[in-house]
């Protein structure tokens, strides 16, 4: 009897295991049935219709944006910044003569920028319009003409008896900052310009060689060189100022008044020095070089 028994929980076990197993199998059968989602070739939402059109097969016509929307609108969406960048919003001299297209008569992201990355969505570096650009400034002489800045040195701003010059009626200081600064009660933060402080160089200067420039322009200081930036601010009485969203830029490095014009000890660090570094050693002040 007991015999018996032993062999009916026997065969009652491998029923179950053999149960088990088929529902195991038929368990896998449907994770291999079920779609696998799909990872985009590229991972960059100019890619992906439905980012901007709101839906993955969009149709030319008045619904090609959400509620006829601004398609520069859209931009804003993952580029949330209106500073650190090229002025927007504002309608050009002559706009019927103006070079890139121009929504309701005004520059706005994609009068520069052509979102698909040209007629065969190849992309170009910054998906600047009609590129790739050898140098990037070119773009820039398509609606800036060079002999608007020739025989002007924004860097000399006072006169010899101390005066601010003046260009075309306006303070020189207006050619890079919306407001004239009051150096006795302005600080770092108060100060506004006309663009972002790389643009304003580009008038003049060309951007620094890569791979030095690619390392160090907009760039955001790690957590560590932050707090090396800070301490050389501290022990060398100097400001290393960063742009909006706290990014390197031209400025960080180099001082570009004229001595004499900014009050403040630490800001003025660097006005007239040899290629206008703010300290001497320029690269100590943010890398702790043993």
């Amino acid at each position: 009897m007991q015999g018996k028994r032993t062999k009916i929980l026997s065969c009652l076990t491998w029923a179950a295991l053999l149960t088990a197993f088929l529902i195991s199998c038929n368990m896998q059968q449907i994770v291999l049935r079920r779609p696998v989602p799909h990872a985009p070739v590229y991972d960059n939402p100019h890619r992906a219709c439905v980012h901007c059109h709101g839906t993955e097969e969009p149709k030319a016509g008045p619904a090609l944006f959400p509620q006829d929307a601004d398609p520069s609108s859209t931009c804003l969406d993952c580029h949330d910044y209106s500073e650190n960048h090229h002025p927007h919003n504002f309608s050009p001299d002559n706009p019927a003569d103006f070079p890139f297209p121009l929504y309701k008569g005004q520059v706005r992201c994609l009068t520069c920028h052509e979102i698909h990355g040209g007629p065969t969505h190849e992309g170009t570096p910054k998906l600047l319009r009609g590129g790739p650009y050898g140098d990037r400034r070119t773009i820039c002489s398509t609606c800036h003409f060079k002999d608007q800045y020739a025989g002007i040195n924004p860097h000399i701003m006072r006169g010899s008896n101390g005066n601010i010059l003046e260009v075309n009626g306006e303070p020189v200081c207006l050619l890079c900052h919306t407001t004239k600064p009051n150096p006795e009660v302005d600080s770092t933060p108060d100060v506004r310009f006309r663009a972002d402080v790389g643009f304003l160089c580009w008038r003049c200067h060309p951007p620094m060689p890569d791979p030095f420039f690619s390392k160090h322009f907009l760039v955001t200081p790690s957590d560590s060189t932050l707090q090396i930036m800070q301490d050389t601010e501290a022990r060398m009485m100097v400001i290393l100022p960063l742009v909006p969203r706290g990014r390197i830029t031209c400025s960080t490095c180099h001082n570009p008044h004229q001595e004499g014009v900014i009050l403040h000890e630490a800001a003025a660090k660097g006005a007239d020095a040899h290629a206008r570094l703010r300290i001497l050693s320029m690269c100590d002040a943010c890398h702790s070089i043993r």
